[in-house]
């Protein structure tokens, strides 16, 4: 199974994504934004989305914990990535232990978000084929 393309942006306030956006546009990574955990809800319960999702830490009608919620609901894996403002680390420590794979802050330099978008791609290929060893292994 091959890692869907590009991200899934979850945010109602443009501060900080529209840099990110921005740096992610000039990368030529494909981008999805919703501004809610509904429409997010939407998105990732489809195939064919990004399983990688940049979040924001408040939405308007929910948190970062109703996006990893979400998340992991969806019926593929997804790496979520928490997005702040700034980089606070008992944020950073409390999504982690939330289930999400990484948390970024400005200032977006493009090799910093280039990896951090690669390894959630290996993190993802791996979860595949985890997956698939049990189904087989069940078989």
């Amino acid at each position: 199974m091959s890692i869907e393309p590009g991200v899934l942006l979850l945010y109602s306030d443009p501060e900080p994504f529209l840099s990110l956006e921005k740096l992610l546009e000039n990368q030529s990574v494909p981008t999805v934004r919703v501004s809610s955990c509904q429409q997010a809800r939407t998105l990732l319960a489809q195939s064919g989305t990004p399983r990688i999702v940049l979040t924001d830490t408040t939405l308007d009608d929910g948190t970062r914990r109703g996006a990893l919620r979400l998340a992991g609901e969806a019926p593929l894996p997804r790496a979520v990535i928490v997005v702040n403002r700034w980089y606070d680390i008992r944020l950073y420590l409390a999504a982690l232990d939330q289930e999400a794979f990484d948390f970024i802050a400005p200032p977006f330099r493009a090799s910093d978000v280039g990896w951090v978008l690669r390894r959630a791609q290996l993190y993802l290929a791996q979860k595949d084929q985890s997956g698939s060893k049990a189904a087989a292994a069940a078989d």
